[in-house]
């Protein structure tokens, strides 16, 4: 740039510097579209992109059930008045337990007819001459030919990404670097495998079965199921960034944008349904009768609010 040219651009109060574009793969446009459809993939990953995006999806509601779960717990542990034994929570927590169970165990199914986790990491680890570090390089660039520096200013975005797709294959391969690590596979399975081991037992012989035996045991806690939940965030995750390399910033529990715990803050019976044991009808009695279900404190409080 000359300095007419720097002038020109200071006046005008545009940046003197030279704008670095991405590449190709990296620009927003139909080469981008296409790199995203998995067009360079072979068929066989292209069956495995498939499936990971199944699975991902079907954990992201998963972990929409267990943040309203777990917002609920923690209104029962912020209100007294909610820490006696309920009924309707009591199912509540039941029907999330139960159905978490048997959701989570998908992905440890093995049959030859499923998606799961599992059998789509067994199919890689068998498979990872398909995803050699060529091969993704070209599945996520369009091109197996490595990024290199060069004085061309809109060069230097395409190598600082291609680097990074270089370093990470790194992360993911064997000792010589030029295949995925089955090894480091094999241990991601035992892993799913071990956490899901309480979880078997309990999906096998008391939810999805009824053993004639009796219960494999007595009881399984919600932090086993969660502990589960957790490991298949993790890998499932991982494996978004292999496949498809687009890895979720904090896992697969979503943002809520809907504001749904507004609903625990009013009454759910309306006053016109008279068997309700607490009615919310604005009269003397009723005020007496929420009066007096308050602690001894804040009855004060609030009638000192009245009388001053």
């Amino acid at each position: 740039m000359d300095a007419q040219e720097r002038s020109r651009r200071a006046a005008a109060g545009e940046p003197l510097a030279q704008m670095i574009a991405g590449p190709a793969w990296a620009t927003p446009g139909p080469f981008m579209d296409r790199v995203r459809a998995g067009e360079f993939a072979t068929p066989k990953i292209r069956s495995w992109r498939e499936q990971i995006q199944t699975i991902s999806t079907d954990l992201s509601d998963l972990l929409a059930s267990r943040t309203v779960i777990e917002r609920l717990r923690r209104a029962i542990a912020e209100n007294p008045r909610l820490q006696t034994y309920n009924f309707l929570l009591d199912r509540l927590f039941r029907w999330y337990a139960t159905s978490t169970l048997v959701m989570a165990y998908r992905d440890l199914d093995v049959r030859g007819d499923v998606v799961s986790m599992r059998r789509l990491l067994e199919d890689i680890r068998k498979n990872a001459g398909e995803l050699t570090r060529d091969r993704f390089r070209k599945l996520h660039t369009g091109s197996d030919v490595i990024a290199e520096r060069s004085a061309d200013p809109e060069s230097l975005s395409a190598f600082i990404m291609g680097r990074s797709l270089e370093e990470y294959y790194t992360t993911i391969a064997d000792a010589k670097g030029r295949n995925l690590s089955v090894d480091a596979i094999a241990a991601e399975i035992d892993e799913i495998v071990t956490a899901a081991e309480d979880v078997h037992k309990a999906r096998m012989t008391v939810y999805a079965h009824r053993s004639a035996a009796g219960p494999a045991l007595n009881e399984i806690s919600l932090a086993s199921i969660h502990n589960l939940v957790d490991v298949l965030d993790r890998v499932v995750n991982k494996y978004r960034k292999v496949l498809l390399y687009e890895p979720y910033l904090d896992g697969h529990t979503p943002v809520d944008q809907t504001n749904w715990p507004e609903i625990l803050t009013f009454p759910w019976i309306l006053p016109r349904e008279s068997d309700t044991s607490v009615p919310y009808a604005a009269t003397p009695a009723v005020a007496r009768t929420l009066l007096r279900a308050l602690p001894d404190d804040e009855r004060r409080e609030l009638l000192r609010e009245f009388l001053d």
